[in-house]
């Protein structure tokens, strides 16, 4: 067989499958046809020399904003997350019912990302910076939410709430009940946004399902999941153990290396890893997914665990693992190849502005979405470098 493209003597590592060691993988049409100790020159019209670098399955983040022009916050999707390693991203609450259709027009169907969404209860999505989306919870409609989750149902993976003061007001419990009450008519998961909020998390946290997802889940902001002695309270306890998933969601004021750290120590580890990537932190602290992953191997965990928390985990989260986030023989040919730095000084900041001086980065070197290849514009961002 003659293949559009090989590439050669990578390091695969698809936590999914299981698979790592020295491969070639061998794409035609845009799909992955062959995964070979070696493909032969003679049978690839291109090559890709990837030697040193690992090959990793397209990655999944599981919280991005990428209505850029019409959310406030939000980012062109190719520059910020295809180019980065970033194949699938799913944006969190960007659009709600009033501006989906024009989501899905003018941005995931001209994107070279595959882009998913959570709707966004209210119904204006995330408008504005300056007055939250929920202050009005004539905003958070059950049945319009409904209803554009069933006429965009290929796009729509769930349903997302914020639920911080300065977006909802006093209006949390409220909006949470609506959110919970359209995710399980239209039975797909729930994600909701903690930290900041009005009330404590006692009315919400043990009515979420096996399956929802708090996101921000190692927020420094209150209320968050550990007490004033960094344990771990007991109803968000209850939900690690029922199988609530737990993201990083990390954004430009949800993440803490103190809170992360402290929960580590108690086994409390992140279902998924994802970057919540905006305009007020693609330039810091986040820059992109990898960077977060990167964090996460400074704090501890291993390659396959911080990758799997971006590939097949969160497509299961999302009821799509049979078509995304792994390396598989008739699979769209989504990859990530990506270099692994393993002896810098690395500057990680979270977003209290706590550093930590990491050894390893993941560096996006380039990236194949349906076999097309993109680069990124730059490698390591200055301020990361000590």
């Amino acid at each position: 067989m003659t293949y559009d493209l090989v590439i050669k003597n990578g390091t695969v590592l698809d936590p999914k499958t299981k698979l790592y060691g020295k491969k070639d993988i061998g794409i035609a049409s845009g799909k992955i046809r062959s995964i070979e100790n070696s493909i032969s020159d003679n049978h690839a019209i291109d090559i890709i020399e990837a030697k040193d670098k690992l090959v990793l399955p397209g990655l999944v983040d599981l919280h991005v904003h990428v209505w850029w022009g019409v959310a406030h916050l939000a980012v062109e999707a190719d520059p910020f997350c295809l180019e980065r390693g970033v194949t699938t991203a799913i944006d969190a609450g960007s659009s709600g019912a009033n501006t989906i259709a024009g989501f899905e027009r003018y941005v995931i169907s001209k994107a070279k990302t595959r882009i998913l969404a959570f709707l966004h209860i209210s119904g204006m999505g995330q408008l504005d910076n300056d007055i939250g989306e929920l202050e009005d919870i004539r905003w958070a409609r059950i049945e319009k939410a409904i209803e554009a989750s069933t006429l965009h149902s290929d796009s729509i993976v769930g349903i997302k709430v914020r639920l911080s003061h300065d977006i909802v007001g006093k209006n949390d419990i409220e909006a949470f009940e609506r959110a919970l009450a359209v995710a399980k008519e239209i039975n797909k998961p729930l994600m909701i946004h903690i930290g900041g909020t009005y009330n404590t998390l006692e009315q919400i946290l043990p009515k979420m399902r096996s399956g929802d997802i708090i996101t921000h889940s190692f927020t420094q902001r209150p209320h968050g999941i550990l007490d004033n002695n960094n344990k771990i309270i007991d109803i968000a306890l209850d939900a690690y153990k029922r199988n609530v998933i737990f993201d990083v969601g990390h954004g430009a004021g949800s993440f803490s290396f103190p809170v992360a750290e402290a929960c580590l120590e108690q086994n409390i580890v992140p279902g998924t890893i994802s970057s919540d990537i905006h305009k007020y932190n693609a330039r810091g602290p986040v820059f992109d997914l990898l960077t977060t992953l990167s964090k996460y191997l400074y704090l501890g965990l291993s390659l396959n665990d911080v990758i799997s928390k971006a590939s097949y985990i969160p497509a299961e989260a999302i009821n799509m693992d049979s078509n995304i986030g792994t390396i598989q023989i008739g699979s769209d040919a989504d990859i990530a190849i990506v270099e692994h730095l393993k002896d810098g000084k690395f500057n990680f900041h979270d977003a209290e502005d706590n550093v930590r001086l990491g050894e390893e980065l993941l560096v996006p070197e380039i990236t194949l979405r349906k076999g097309e290849r993109f680069n990124p514009k730059h490698k390591i961002h200055e301020k990361l470098i000590s």
